[in-house]
């Protein structure tokens, strides 16, 4: 069972490969190398590429959600001078995740560095094995050879898979670019804010390079850095708590493209599916994935009874076979049930006929062991396509979602802080909450349902179950 969940925690990237779903059809000039820009919009956020629709088309990583208060810190590290190790303990000190794009130079000579951005939990992603520019590649198996190198580097070092996300050196690419590394199961990530930081012998002043940060900070902005500028590393700590204390979080990538397929998905189905209710007023849907856990829910269904909340989760078939007893104690709580699929599998290498049978055999042990016919699915990562929708739809079913700025990444096993800020910063009336009662390692829900019930209650929220949500 626990593979799921690592399936889970090691591949959410691959929910973005939804776009593969979409035929592409590559324009006559597709070959032609481009850079990647952006251009400041005073009090607003950033416009890519000219407004360009390759991003969105090729599920480029480059800007997040506009109405969430995150940043989501990238770093391009082609080598050591010092400088990366102080930039490292800025993020441990802000316990601030990021995402480090690296050479295979700071492998053979820096071992140690990339071993630690590993123990610290950062996303080591891959910056290309030779540092040329590769819009002039034409094929996949070319461009295969040049994300290798560093992989197998990488592989070789630590005993772990490189994330699969791809920062083309100098921001050159091309359509054929983008197109072959969603072809190679790869997310192509940019960057909606950098500046002129790349030159040792040209650095800027540290109060103005601070200021020139500061005045571009928008929600959902992806942050270029390079970890070898002695400025960004003599301000980076004062830079993260100044973010931090105008509201912001610090996100991963994995978040990152999870939000933007699963945003995608709802833009694309027309309102079919729901993920809150801005006119409920101050009712909030407290949901709950991947259970029943054989000890974790139990914890959970104790909070929810001492402060008579009632809730809505979302189960795995697996985990009901599994834990019958458990999923039965669920509903008789008066908790409503919803259908998450029998083996949480991604949606978008699923057939019609697969993703009917992983529905309906969760359906059949539900009513089986719980008495109980759901009307809700939930997407595993809330993936999927309008397709997706469509078939769960004619199933009976209400494709649920949740609000993206309360996306608690309890999943991760993150500090019990770390849930309980992101609901408390970020949360909305009609807002659909995402927590997990099935966490790999140790949970921090239920300590954290413990703050956040009284602290929403005093702040005037109400609980209901989904359902009871849609109907305000």
């Amino acid at each position: 069972m626990v593979k799921l969940y690592v399936f889970k925690k090691c591949t959410l990237f691959l929910l973005a490969l939804l776009v593969l779903l979409t035929p592409f059809s590559v324009s006559a000039d597709a070959n032609a190398r481009q850079n990647w820009f952006f251009k400041t919009v005073e009090g607003g956020r950033p416009v890519l590429l000219g407004g360009s629709d390759l991003p969105t088309k090729y599920g480029v990583l480059a800007l997040g959600n506009p109405d969430d208060k995150v940043v989501y810190l990238t770093f391009d590290a082609g080598y050591e001078n010092g400088n990366v190790a102080r930039v490292l303990d800025a993020l441990q000190k802000h316990h601030a995740p990021g995402a480090f794009f690296i050479l295979p130079g700071l492998i053979k000579y820096n071992p140690e560095i990339v071993l630690r951005m590993t123990e610290e939990g950062h996303t080591v992603c891959n910056h290309s094995t030779s540092h040329k520019d590769v819009s002039s590649i034409r094929d996949a198996e070319s461009l295969r050879k040049e994300l290798s190198g560093v992989e197998d580097r990488y592989r070789e070092l630590t005993g772990k898979e490189m994330a699969k996300y791809f920062r083309p050196p100098e921001g050159s690419f091309s359509e054929t670019t983008l197109a072959l590394c969603t072809e190679l199961g790869y997310r192509t990530v940019f960057w909606s804010f950098a500046y002129a930081d790349w030159d040792n012998n040209a650095q800027m002043d540290e109060a103005k390079a601070k200021e020139k940060l500061l005045s571009a900070l928008h929600p959902g902005e992806v942050l270029l850095l390079h970890p070898t500028s002695a400025t960004n590393a003599a301000i980076l700590d004062d830079l993260l708590t100044e973010i931090e204390s105008r509201g912001y979080r610090f996100g991963t990538l994995d978040e990152l493209a999870s939000d933007v397929s699963a945003r995608r998905t709802a833009s694309e189905t027309d309102g079919t599916s729901f993920r809150e209710n801005p006119d409920a007023g101050k009712y909030l849907a407290l949901t709950f994935d991947d259970g029943p856990h054989p000890t974790q829910t139990d914890e959970i269904l104790a909070v929810l009874a001492k402060y008579d909340v009632k809730a809505t989760f979302f189960e795995i078939g697996e985990n009901i076979a599994a834990n019958p007893e458990i999923a039965k104690r669920v509903c008789e709580a008066g908790h409503e049930i919803g259908n998450h699929t029998y083996s949480h599998p991604n949606l978008s290498k699923l057939s019609a006929d697969a993703l009917r049978k992983e529905i309906t055999d969760t359906q059949t042990l539900l009513e089986e062991q719980c008495g109980v016919t759901p009307t809700l699915f939930r997407p595993p990562g809330g993936n999927g396509t309008a397709e997706t929708v469509k078939l769960v739809t004619e199933l009976g079913y209400r494709y649920v979602l949740w609000s993206w700025r309360v996306d608690t990444r309890d999943w991760e096993a993150v500090p019990v802080d770390s849930v309980v800020n992101t609901v408390l910063n970020n949360v909305k009336g009609g807002d659909v909450v995402l927590f997990h009662d099935y966490v790999v390692g140790k949970s921090p829900t239920a300590k954290a349902l413990e703050i956040l019930i009284p602290a929403l209650r005093e702040q005037g929220y109400a609980f209901v179950t989904v359902s009871e949500l849609m109907s305000l």
